[in-house]
């Protein structure tokens, strides 16, 4: 027999889940036109302007 009637699982939760922020991480501003862009892209898709890939220190 099941412990829960509806056929869900109680867990115990030691630690709060957070939201990935892989997405928003992955993405910059493009400085020419304000358009999102892939952080490793070297020209917007927008506008054309050459992009910097700047490093993380």
């Amino acid at each position: 027999m099941s412990r829960s009637s509806n056929g869900t699982s109680r867990r115990l939760r030691l630690f709060k889940r957070r939201e990935d922020d892989l997405l928003e991480r992955s993405f910059r501003s493009c400085p020419g036109c304000d358009t999102d862009v892939h952080v490793f892209a070297d020209v917007c898709r927008h506008c054309g302007d050459p992009l910097e890939i700047v490093l993380a220190s």
